[in-house]
């Protein structure tokens, strides 16, 4: 047990400070740091805790003053049938509603009549005046405040949304004829609970930074009695035979201590190299003239090169032929050490984004002797956060399109029924012309709004057994013309054995038909169009189509999935956007490669078996 634990002691020496002045300052800020961060924790719980229980006050206070202020107004307007004594309660209750829900923000209130089993005012109405004459569902917690005439406080999802309800039971001479409610958004009292914890951290911040700058002008205290010691492991660092001379007291007990690191330092040096052979990141080492000199294991996986091919070899030999500028031997040539630089590498066969840190390698005299690169593979979270970016955006683009389209659809369906109405009526020949033309652009308003909403809220998505190749072949026969087939040549590379994908079938034939309609447009005279489907692995198929037209500048490629862009006089730039996704729906991925004057490639990847339900 001892042996374990001097060896994790060790493990963990590096994380300690070696200057006694930053050892009393660790110790000093973790004194402090633990302490401040226990109490905000304290207060910033305690804090939420008594916000939600004034919530809850709040609420119940509210449907006390809508309790009294109700009287016994809820029983008038009895011989009246249901329909019409609902709507002359609420002309009768709305006013009292609106008049108290207007002194408190936010706070929605209303009451719900149990004998006519519907709401019978809720406020403000501005906002929730649909919901009169709606009936509670059977689960509502409601109705377990009639049935049990208690009040109750719920959280969770109503007729207004994820809320705080406070709901109180109405009884008149002993029976419950109905109950009042009073609730505020949870997002609203998410919102204040974050201030409050903004203020909390704000406050403990500063309190901390005081607290570190008075620790370090303390500190200074220390400095004077620990300089023949710092000079003396100055030396150590460069040279492991340096011995600090005898000291008395307390320093001399430091002293020895620090000439027994020294010792262990060269009985372990060679243990070093064992930790950068076991090294999780990447580790290679060259000499001043440039050369490899170290190269660990993770290294040779990271970048696809081995060992035998690099040891003794010229650095820079690895980038003779791209334009990649090596951290490494810019920190050799020029003194510029980076730290977790990010750079894309040519490793072998492919490029990957790395972490690079790099320093200057010195001698025991200080003369440099070569320089040393540590680096880790970045490649996969970049993708994901790629992926993630992606998603945010075009999540908050469907948003924003939606509320347009639908502002938009609203105000175009009434200058195209009042345009029909003068069509009917007016025979003018001149005017007929106008209103024709007036009638095609407000359908093609029409269009884009509709491309609006798909990109925005895609249908729900129906999962079946569809097959890749039967897809391509059905939207060939759609494409094909006459004139098509004449200076177009389609040609097919559908693997046989390609087994059936789950996905949603006339979704994916509407992302391969608009690839297939873009081929098509980008080549303007003669041309060839190719499709490709294949197995890419266990778990996902892929198809390929590529055409020899114009191809995509470099400068619009990163806007290619974008919407609303487009390069096209009539096109409206969502055909692309709204493809990518559908594949990010499918769980797959829509990968671009294009050459100017050469023609572009458009490839799906699928996944066989799709996680989930519904398409997002």
């Amino acid at each position: 047990m001892s042996t374990r634990f001097s060896g994790l002691r060790k493990g963990l020496s590096w994380m300690y400070p070696r200057r006694l002045r930053n050892q009393l300052i660790m110790i000093a800020v973790f004194m402090v740091t633990i302490p401040t961060l226990t109490i905000g924790y304290v207060v910033e719980t305690e804090g939420r805790a008594a916000l939600l229980q004034e919530k809850e006050k709040k609420l119940s206070a509210i449907t006390h003053l809508l309790d009294e202020a109700l009287g016994d107004r809820f029983t008038h307007f009895a011989t009246l049938p249901h329909a019409e004594r609902i709507q002359a309660l609420n002309q009768e209750l709305a006013p009292i509603t609106e008049r108290i829900t207007r002194a408190f923000n936010g706070v929605g209130a209303g009451y719900y009549h149990r004998a006519l089993d519907a709401i019978i005012t809720y406020a403000p109405s501005a906002q929730f005046q649909s919901n009169v004459g709606v009936t509670i569902n059977a689960d509502h917690p409601g109705r377990e405040v009639m049935s049990s005439n208690q009040p109750k406080v719920y959280s969770g999802k109503q007729v207004r949304g994820n809320i705080m309800n406070s709901m109180q039971p109405i009884t008149r001479d002993g029976n419950v004829i109905g109950y009042i409610w009073a609730n505020e958004l949870s997002e609203d009292i998410s919102q204040q609970a974050r201030r409050m914890d903004i203020n909390i951290v704000s406050v403990l911040a500063l309190g901390l930074l005081v607290s570190l700058c008075l620790i370090i002008l303390l500190s200074r205290r220390f400095s004077t009695s620990i300089d023949v010691i710092a000079h003396g492991l100055e030396d150590l660092a460069q040279n492991l035979n340096t011995r600090l001379p005898p000291l008395s007291g307390d320093l001399g007990k430091i002293s020895l201590s620090v000439n027994a690191l020294a010792q262990a330092l060269r009985e372990t040096k060679t243990l070093n190299d064992l930790i950068i052979e076991s090294a999780a990141d990447g580790v290679i080492a060259v000499d001043k003239h440039g050369n490899v000199t170290t190269i660990n294991p993770a290294a040779q996986e990271i970048t696809g090169y081995r060992q035998d091919e690099l040891l003794g070899q010229p650095y820079a030999k690895i980038f003779s032929n791209t334009h990649f500028d090596s951290p490494v031997l810019d920190t050799l040539q020029k003194g510029t050490e980076h730290v977790a630089l990010e750079v894309s590498f040519p490793a072998r066969n492919r490029t990957i984004e790395l972490s690079v840190t790099t320093s200057q390698i010195h001698n025991a005299h200080n003369e440099l002797v070569g320089a040393l690169v540590i680096f880790s593979d970045l490649t996969a979270r970049k993708e994901v956060q790629r992926r993630l970016a992606q998603t945010e955006r075009l999540a908050t683009l469907g948003e924003l399109m939606a509320g347009v389209a639908h502002e938009v659809r609203n105000p175009l369906t009434a200058i195209k029924g009042y345009v029909q109405i003068l069509k009917q009526q007016d025979t003018d020949p001149i005017h007929q012309e106008y209103i024709a033309i007036i009638l095609k652009e407000t359908h093609s308003i029409n269009r884009v709004i509709q491309q609006l909403l798909d990109f925005a809220r895609p249908r729900q998505g129906y999962w079946q057994l569809v097959s890749l190749n039967q897809l391509i072949e059905e939207c060939l026969v759609l494409i094909q013309t006459t004139g098509l087939q004449a200076r177009i040549d389609v040609s097919k590379d559908l693997a046989p054995d390609l087994e059936e994908v789950e996905a949603d079938g006339e979704l994916l034939r509407q992302v391969i038909l608009n690839i297939l309609i873009n081929a098509v447009q980008a080549i303007s005279a003669r041309g060839q169009i190719h499709i490709r489907t294949w197995q890419v692995d266990d778990a996902r198929q892929a198809v390929t189509i590529r055409d020899t037209g114009c191809g995509i500048p470099e400068q619009h490629k990163n806007k290619i999935f974008d919407p609303f862009f487009t390069t096209k006089a009539s096109g409206t730039g969502l055909g692309l956007a709204l493809s990518q996704r559908i594949i990010n729906a499918h769980q797959g991925d829509i990968q671009l490669s294009s050459d100017p004057e050469h023609g572009t490639a458009f490839t799906l990847l699928l996944p066989i078996h799709h996680q989930g339900n519904t398409p997002r």
